[in-house]
């Protein structure tokens, strides 16, 4: 800030951040003059936070997710259905969505189509979550993720989320990011692991795998058939966000049991590990969730 002496013109510079919002005593040093001077108050300009999206059926982990994103100091919006995720996005876009890719009324290729084709949300970036909690399944990297931006399963929610999101932010929300990230951590880049983040994330992951485990549990026939499906669902999900290339071309081919044979088992292990076909009343659930899917991706890609 360049200060002019009343008395001779004189011209002196002044920390104007230093003094930002004083009544400044000053001594011009050619004439001797006394004078004081008003520094305007800098306005600051608190950079936006960025605004999530957490779309996933099961009201508990979606207060997981909500605790971490909130804790990394971002807003969010929670729905539990595809429909209502896509109003929400359309009233407010996010910046980044977490859709879980077996979210009921859709699956995740057709939620993330329809975003990609809505006006207004172009930009809004989508991580989509695998729905089962298991650590020795499904150790690939999907081969496509339907046009989604990013994935993360289930079990790394606590140490790769807010990472991901802090990925794919653009430039606009630099100066947000420049105060949450500490000298050394770069943008796209996991950050270090602090003290207390180890036992926190032991933690949260032991709450996701409980709750997963609860679902195996019902008071009533059809209470427990209903959380089959929704298991069925989620297996089926994530047989097809790691293997899209192979789902496509069994499904044109009509192989497409034969094709995806070896993932197909490893989802009914983990099935009948969870869900004794006793229980269910002889019915093939899992063969059921496959079939409507089948039939789903069958008309999307024949359009």
């Amino acid at each position: 800030m360049i200060v002019d002496c009343p008395a001779c013109a004189s011209r002196f510079r002044l920390n104007k951040v230093k003094f930002s919002g004083q009544k400044v005593s000053l001594k011009c040093v050619q004439c001797q003059n006394l004078f004081q001077v008003e520094v305007p108050a800098e306005i600051k300009t608190v950079p936006a936070r960025p605004h999530i999206l957490i779309a996933h059926s099961d009201p508990n982990l979606c207060t997981m997710l909500s605790e971490i994103v909130s804790k990394a100091d971002m807003s969010f919006s929670v729905s539990h259905d595809s429909e209502t995720a896509l109003n929400i996005m359309e009233t407010r876009p996010p910046h980044v969505a977490i859709i879980d890719v077996a979210l009921p009324g859709m699956y995740a290729f057709e939620v993330v189509e329809k975003v990609r084709e809505r006006p207004g949300l172009g930009d809004v970036k989508i991580i989509l979550l695998s729905s089962v909690y298991n650590k020795m399944a499904y150790k690939r990297s999907p081969v496509s993720l339907y046009g989604a931006d990013n994935y993360i399963e289930k079990h790394h929610i606590p140490n790769d989320l807010v990472p991901s999101i802090y990925s794919l932010l653009s430039d606009a929300h630099q100066g947000w990011l420049d105060e949450q990230l500490t000298p050394g951590e770069k943008k796209g880049t996991a950050a270090p692991q602090r003290p207390d983040e180890p036992t926190a994330a032991a933690a949260m992951n032991s709450k996701i795998q409980q709750a997963e485990e609860n679902e195996t549990s019902a008071s009533t026939s059809n209470e427990l058939i209903a959380k089959a499906h929704r298991l069925a669902r989620n297996i089926v999900s994530d047989i097809a966000l790691y293997n899209q290339k192979k789902v496509d071309s069994g499904i044109l081919a009509g192989n497409f049991f034969e094709l995806l044979a070896v993932e197909i088992a490893e989802g009914r292990q983990l099935f009948d590990d969870r869900f004794a076909s006793e229980t269910l009343q002889g019915k093939d659930v899992l063969k059921a969730e496959f079939d409507e899917f089948l039939k789903n991706r069958q008309n999307e890609i024949s359009q």
